[in-house]
């Protein structure tokens, strides 16, 4: 946590989309340190996609399934910085496996809004609990909820127990007064509640102003806020650093610079639109 805001560095999972989840060892292993170094809480991997439905990809598209290429990678440098990885409950999935069994920490399951099923999520929410994982929901394309909407999941992950419930502006379309009242539902509802920001129409910077003076517990960024499936980028590490009075120093300017050399390096595996 820094100043009171747990940070999500989701810079693997979405950048993902631009080199396919292939990413040098090294880089890896750097942006953990980097994390590390900084009091960033979470550093998120990719997926638990099928790699029979999916294939093709890197690692860290089929994290449960690539378990001992995804450990070696970490084993010498995992520290108090949670790994993390997203299992999308609309999408072919792979087994996961005892978080004993791994170096994965907190799982969040993604659920597109409109989509969601209060079922399916029980089944999702029970089976990883039960293999001792730290849980999250993530509702994507959120900003097309009612705040009636945000109420009943807020509702209904605090009746789960789970971390978190965190909201997606998937299409950059949330205002500043939907951040405001989406953080006070969940809150009312004793949960705690994150944002994860699009950048489609230049108003992230904004927003997540907003969203860290209205309380919001948790915050997703991107180093050089690069990242999505339509490369509409995120909140920026360095954006938020600065905002939370800490200094990025040479160490955030050498990740960016590798950063672009994974994007040059996997080009021909990009998966974006």
């Amino acid at each position: 946590m820094i100043n009171g805001c747990t940070v999500f560095d989701c810079t693997l999972r979405e950048v993902g989309y631009q080199t396919g989840w292939y990413f040098d060892v090294d880089f890896v292993r750097d942006l953990y340190r980097f994390a590390q170094g900084k009091g960033i809480d979470y550093v998120e991997l990719g997926f638990f996609h099928s790699e029979e439905a999916d294939p093709g990809r890197g690692d860290f598209r089929y994290c449960s399934a690539r378990n001992d290429k995804v450990s070696e990678v970490f084993k010498q440098t995992k520290n108090v910085t949670k790994i993390s990885v997203m299992r999308d409950v609309q999408r072919p999935l792979t087994n996961v496996l005892p978080r004993k069994d791994t170096v994965i920490d907190t799982i969040r399951i993604l659920t597109r809004s409109h989509e969601t099923d209060f079922t399916v999520l029980d089944r999702h929410i029970e089976e990883l609990g039960a293999l001792g994982y730290e849980l999250f929901i993530n509702f994507t394309s959120a900003g097309y909820n009612t705040m009636e909407m945000n109420k009943r999941f807020a509702d209904y992950a605090a009746k789960k127990g789970v971390k978190a419930v965190e909201f997606a502006d998937t299409e950059s379309i949330m205002t500043a007064k939907y951040v405001i009242d989406t953080i006070k539902i969940c809150h009312d509802a004793g949960l705690k509640c994150g944002m994860h920001l699009h950048d489609k129409n230049g108003t992230v910077d904004l927003l997540a102003d907003t969203a860290m003076e209205h309380g919001a517990d948790y915050m997703d960024v991107t180093h050089l806020g690069l990242g999505g499936k339509w490369r509409d980028g995120n909140v920026t590490v360095e954006y938020l650093l600065r905002k939370l009075n800490v200094n990025g120093g040479y160490e955030s300017t050498l990740i960016k610079n590798k950063l672009i050399e994974q994007l040059i390096k996997y080009r021909e595996f990009s998966a974006a639109e």
